[in-house]
């Protein structure tokens, strides 16, 4: 039984292999241009689609990283609702630990693609809010709502993003505070989510002082939500310490 069942994982993780292989080899040969280029032009898609399920499922190496958003940058125009699952790709690619280069590279496809097709405002943002919300283990990095060197350097990527994208597109301040209000962490999560969120919100103020009103409003309103619900706990402590 163990040498049927070693044998079969053994084909499930090389057909996994050869299948992101098929699609690097894509990448590599065709490029997302020329993917792109042909969906436009010939309205084949099956190129797209391949190199968006490589983006979903692969970790790219640096190279491929800068390749695929050289190669966006030079077709933001063609990359219209028909490209929605290819966007969403590209905006969900692990961005914040890579060279400066890349960084730089990306951050200019970030805002060129919602100043050029503002359809993908929305996701955008919320693909950076979501930076927000500290992970669950993430606890060592923020203490008494304060995040660590590191993460700190980590969202100031962020911020400077959507500090970009707001002063280039006036319109993303609605979806701003549409996506910090669907995504703010619900009541029952850990200290250090909640204030860590909580923190996002204030540096945006810093920087977009415009948002004091609703951002505080917002807060206070969360806060009266943990007080009935969680009165002696943690959170309400730190994130009362942080506003007052």
């Amino acid at each position: 039984m163990l040498s049927i069942m070693s044998v079969f994982t053994r084909k499930i993780v090389k057909s996994i292999i050869n299948a992101n292989e098929v699609r690097a080899s894509i990448l590599r040969e065709k490029g997302l241009a020329e993917s792109v280029r042909v969906a436009v032009e010939e309205h084949k898609f099956y190129l797209v689609k391949r190199i968006t399920a490589f983006l979903q499922e692969a970790e790219l190496n640096d190279d491929e990283f800068l390749l695929i958003i050289k190669d966006a940058n030079k077709i933001i125009f063609n990359l219209t609702k028909d490209f929605v699952n290819l966007v969403e790709a590209l905006l969900s690619l692990n961005w914040k630990n890579r060279s400066f280069e890349i960084i730089e590279a990306y951050t200019e496809f970030w805002v060129d693609i919602v100043v050029a097709q503002n359809i993908y405002l929305p996701i955008s943002i919320s693909k950076l809010i979501i930076h927000w919300i500290p992970g669950h283990l993430d606890a060592s990095e923020w203490v008494n709502g304060s995040p660590s060197e590191c993460t700190r350097s980590e969202l100031k990527f962020t911020h400077d993003l959507l500090n970009r994208i707001l002063t280039a597109v006036p319109m993303a301040f609605d979806e701003v505070m549409n996506a910090i209000i669907k995504l703010y962490p619900y009541f029952k999560k850990p200290a250090h989510v909640t204030a860590g969120y909580l923190f996002n919100m204030l540096c945006l103020i810093e920087y977009k002082p415009i948002f004091e009103e609703q951002i505080l409003k917002l807060a206070l309103q969360k806060l009266l939500v943990l007080d009935v619900n969680a009165p002696n706990g943690k959170t309400l402590d730190i994130c009362l310490f942080m506003l007052f």
